[in-house]
């Protein structure tokens, strides 16, 4: 009769334990698809707002406003007069919406990739005549500093072959708004911006 009872014991003791193991195996599934669930649940939202981000910060560029330029070209044009034109216009667009080129037109000394500056003022010049360039108030032998190439610059007192490259590679990244902004161009300093001031233009 002991040895009954004994037995039933055990008998509930193992199926106690088989029982526990179960519920330990049933615990640790449902902990991972927890842990499965909460990590996907936050990759998610970290999407969302890097997506909400992008779309902030696109509209934002979007409602960026441009200042429109204004640009006066004349001389061999087919239409002289003002043209209002987006920052980043080069002068052969301004040209083109004066109508393109006579046929006596002379180009020769003429850039026509030259960025345009607002309140400027272009003259192609006629064959054989000598009134073309840019021009900046009534000044033309004035140098732009943010248009003229590397001979122009280096023309300047004071300003050879390596201080007008340093000029061409500052202004491709930081177009110059102020002529005393030269000074931040290595090796141009008061001495020799005292020189050229009255001799640039931007």
């Amino acid at each position: 009769m002991p040895g009954n009872a004994l037995k039933n014991v055990r008998s509930q003791v193992d199926e106690l334990i088989r029982n526990k193991q179960k519920l330990i195996k049933i615990l640790s599934i449902a902990l991972i698809l927890m842990l499965a669930l909460l990590l996907k649940v936050s990759n998610s939202d970290k999407s969302d707002i890097s997506i909400e981000t992008s779309v902030d910060n696109t509209e934002s560029e979007l409602a960026a406003p441009e200042t429109d330029l204004y640009v006066d070209i004349g001389g061999a044009v087919v239409n002289p007069g003002v043209y209002k034109v987006k920052p980043g216009t080069r002068l052969y667009e301004v040209i083109e919406l004066a109508g393109g080129l006579r046929d006596d037109a002379d180009t020769y000394s003429v850039n026509q990739a030259a960025y345009v500056d607002d309140g400027a003022k272009f003259i192609i010049p006629v064959a054989g005549e000598e009134n073309g360039g840019y021009l900046q108030g009534v000044n033309s032998s004035l140098v732009n500093i943010n248009t003229a190439d590397k001979s122009q610059l280096s023309s300047l007192p004071g300003i050879g072959d390596a201080i007008a490259d340093r000029i061409i590679e500052y202004r491709t990244t930081n177009r110059f708004k102020t002529k005393e902004e030269l000074m931040s161009v290595k090796g141009i300093g008061n001495s020799i911006f005292s020189k050229i001031e009255e001799m640039i233009t931007i």
